[in-house]
């Protein structure tokens, strides 16, 4: 599990914190007028902020995907198991007593 895994909530929180803030600042600076060096810094925090939520919800869903796989997986084995014991079962009750 990679460090962007572990503390995946956090950076989520921190990020989305992080887009609303410059969202913001830049609305404040797009009706002021001052479109300069900072706007830019801003679309690009803004835009880099957009990319990291993105890759969160792409991380999150592959974790949903091999979820669903892993119940699944359990699911079919907890079946096999129990027609491998009725199959012992019947097995026993067909056996002539000794």
């Amino acid at each position: 599990m990679t460090l962007f895994e572990k503390h995946i909530d956090t950076i989520e929180v921190a990020v989305k914190t992080a887009y609303w803030i410059y969202f913001v600042a830049g609305f404040v600076l797009f009706l002021a007028g001052h479109v300069t060096i900072l706007m830019a810094i801003v679309i690009g925090i803004i835009w880099l902020s957009r990319v990291a939520l993105y890759e969160i919800r792409r991380t999150r869903a592959r974790w949903d995907r091999e979820s669903a796989d892993e119940s699944e997986l359990r699911r079919e084995q907890r079946r096999e198991h129990r027609e491998r014991e009725l199959r012992l079962q019947i097995r026993r009750l067909q056996q002539p007593d000794r």
